[in-house]
């Protein structure tokens, strides 16, 4: 479905839910998707809490070695048929880190995750705009919005009693032509959504919040944290890893997926570790997102999904922390 030129239909909400009963087997959708359109969808469609379950699954066997008369052995992992979805229905922001973040790491023209290029060219987008932003979100702030799309994957928006539908060939079937004036109501009101939203941080953020590494500020930022990981396991954008040998003279290297919050993810075989306590760990994590990604590759490294926000045990808030920093930096940017 990527790189068609765009085409709109509507649809009916039976139709919708019909063409999705009927291609379950080659569906899912997220969690945060789930419930934000729970009403429009038939039983039984596979759901993710994450689009990187699919496309970097939390662990995955890279080769398979043993010593053998002497000498050590290594077998390649023969790769086993996808029974991965075919089609993923998911929010515009989780879209966002997909497109902007997920691809950007490893698709990149240096260096290409084989893996995750053969997952990510058999994966079809489906992009559920918001008919209003979630309490917990703040993708605007990110240059994000509750109707971003990316011009290539399918993208349907709950319209009145109907759906209207954007470069979609395969999943929904034909549709009703879309008229003039159910064009100009639709441009109306996502105008309309956009003015509301605030203004997303400034375009020099990532420069400033650089230049506080040091600021005395991080320390009471991070004191709440307890360091669990649970935030960069859900967080659709996190893709550290760890290579865990698996046995001794047979085995396997194991890829799993890792996290900046644990204390030993930075531990030098030495014994040193540069990010010795919760300050250090929460800082990167923070500036990772909002700094270092960003300077890089001229996007954030957050696409403000909120889901951390929800799942966090001791309610450590990752917009708290950059609106924290945004004063300390005297930064204009207005965060609501």
């Amino acid at each position: 479905m990527r790189g068609l030129t765009m085409r709109v239909k509507m649809i009916s909400q039976e139709q919708f839910r019909k063409r999705l009963a009927e291609k379950e087997n080659h569906l899912a959708i997220t969690e945060k998707a789930q419930d934000v359109h729970r009403q429009f969808l038939p039983p039984g469609i596979k759901v993710v809490k994450t689009p990187k379950e699919i496309l970097f699954p939390s662990w995955k066997e890279m080769y398979r070695f043993f010593f053998k008369e002497r000498s050590w052995e290594i077998q390649e992992v023969e790769e086993k048929a996808f029974s991965d979805p075919t089609f993923l229905l998911l929010l515009p922001c989780e879209a966002r880190a997909v497109v902007e973040v997920l691809d950007t790491n490893f698709l990149r023209e240096d260096y290409r995750d084989t893996d995750y290029a053969r997952r990510r060219a058999r994966l079809n987008l489906v992009i559920l705009g918001c008919p209003a932003q979630h309490p917990t979100c703040f993708c605007h702030l990110v240059g994000g919005s509750p109707v971003w799309r990316d011009g290539k994957s399918a993208f349907v928006l709950p319209w009145k009693e109907q759906f209207y539908v954007e470069n979609d060939e395969v999943l929904f079937g034909e549709g009703d032509p879309v008229n003039t004036q159910e064009k100009r109501e639709i441009e109306s009101w996502e105008k309309a959504l956009q003015e509301k939203l605030p203004p997303p941080l400034s375009p020099d953020f990532p420069e400033k919040l650089y230049a506080h590494f040091e600021d005395p500020e991080w320390q009471d930022i991070a004191f709440r944290c307890i360091n669990c990981g649970a935030c960069t396991f859900l967080c659709p954008t996190c893709y550290c890893f760890d290579l865990t040998v698996d046995g001794k003279l047979r085995g396997s290297m194991l890829r799993t997926w890792d996290s900046c919050m644990f204390p030993k993810f930075t531990l030098h075989a030495s014994s040193h570790n540069p990010r010795p306590t919760g300050k250090e760990r929460v800082r990167q994590r923070v500036m990772h997102k909002f700094s270092y990604f960003p300077i890089r590759e001229k996007r954030y490294g957050c696409v403000g999904c909120g889901i951390c926000r929800e799942i966090c045990p001791v309610n450590w808030d990752i917009k708290e922390a950059v609106e924290r920093m945004v004063k300390r930096i005297d930064s204009r940017c207005d965060i609501n």
